[in-house]
């Protein structure tokens, strides 16, 4: 017989992880509106469009902007090099929601910087935390995302729906509506983002720790109550069972 048709393994998604997921991709819209919109016109996550912007910069000549470019470019290069080294001395590869920490504080320290501070002090910075972000996190129930990149995760859900069409396999549908879950997800991050800015300034940076503060504390909860309920039943196992021990003895 011919060569077999290779089919996407079944894989259980787990709410947690596609939560995560969910949660990073629309922080790193987020971040990367407030950047460009705040912040001189610079991604820290979609480093292609800086490639871009350098690049124009360059033929213009404006450079102070290309500068801003090329640091932020290399900071994020840095922080997916140093985590990749470093992550298992840090625990990342264990704890990687640890990750997560630096962008937090970083996040907290530049709301309360005035735009008047040149940017090249604090875009390349955010782009470093971004890298540590997404070498952190980098699938979700087995399958590869990335939560910072957009291109290659529209490229992942054609391809999803194009072998769902070609096989029929259902886990190939699964795993597109996961992608286009993504980049909604983005999508939202950036429109929130860039609604709040109108309003809230260089100051908008500041939902980020908020909402990270919220989503771990929903984790907890989470494990709190999965915790709970699995006492409860062993609670009840070892009720029911002495119930029916003392009942074998009575009779």
């Amino acid at each position: 017989m011919g060569g077999k048709m290779r089919l996407l393994p079944i894989r259980k998604i787990s709410r947690q992880s596609k939560r995560l997921a969910l949660f990073l991709t629309f922080c790193a819209g987020y971040v990367d509106a407030y950047t460009f919109i705040v912040r001189g016109n610079t991604l820290v996550a979609g480093q292609t469009g800086n490639v871009v912007f350098l690049s124009v910069g360059l033929i213009q000549q404006n450079v102070s902007d290309a500068s801003a470019k090329v640091m932020t470019l290399l900071a994020f290069m840095m922080g997916v090099f140093l985590l990749t080294v470093y992550k298992e001395k840090l625990r990342i590869v264990k704890k990687p929601i640890l990750s997560l920490l630096p962008l937090a504080i970083l996040s907290i320290i530049i709301g309360f910087v005035p735009q008047t501070v040149d940017n090249i002090y604090l875009v390349p910075p955010l782009a470093f935390c971004m890298g540590l972000v997404t070498t952190a996190f980098g699938e979700v129930s087995g399958i590869a995302y990335n939560n910072a990149f957009m291109t290659g995760n529209i490229k992942r859900t054609m391809l999803a729906f194009g072998d769902y069409f070609r096989t029929k396999h259902t886990p190939f549908l699964r795993e597109g509506f996961i992608f286009v879950s993504l980049l909604s997800s983005f999508v939202l991050g950036v429109v929130f983002s860039a609604y709040l800015t109108i309003f809230y300034h260089e100051k908008t940076i500041l939902g980020v720790p908020i909402m990270m503060s919220i989503f771990y504390l929903s984790m907890l909860f989470s494990k709190w109550r999965k915790k709970s309920k699995r006492k409860r039943f062993i609670l009840g196992v070892i009720t029911c069972k002495k119930t029916g021990d003392m009942l074998y003895l009575k009779s």
